[in-house]
């Protein structure tokens, strides 16, 4: 059974259902269709971006750079979220020694020759 036969089918279907209907449910019916007919044809007010235009209903023309902006503004925080997390964030062996260089030692401790040996001395293994 194809689309159409099915579409034939349910179709004759409902026309049976209907015929059979009680004179006031089918008022009532024609009474609902005619109020959701009414209440499509009216103006409606869609959410839009405030960007230099009213809320437009489909099949008005409007600005095809409307629709591109919130795109572009997706494309371009995707990339910006991608530069940030590839660039290299500071390592923690170069921030222990700017800490380190940054602290109130002086000079010639660093350079000293026996500096090295109290450092190896003075860790604890």
């Amino acid at each position: 059974m194809n689309k159409n036969d099915l579409s034939k089918k349910i179709a004759q279907h409902l026309d049976y259902g209907a015929s059979n209907l009680d004179a006031r449910v089918q008022y009532r019916l024609q009474a609902a269709r005619q109020h959701a007919l009414e209440a499509f044809a009216k103006p409606h007010h869609s959410f839009s971006l405030a960007w230099g235009g009213h809320g437009s209903r489909h099949g008005s023309s409007h600005s095809p750079f409307r629709a591109w902006v919130p795109l572009m503004v997706l494309v371009l925080g995707l990339l910006f979220v991608s530069y940030w997390q590839s660039t290299p964030q500071m390592n923690d062996e170069a921030e222990i020694d700017a800490r380190l260089l940054a602290q109130d030692l002086p000079i010639h401790a660093l350079i000293d020759t026996g500096f090295d040996t109290w450092l190896e001395g003075s860790t604890p293994e």
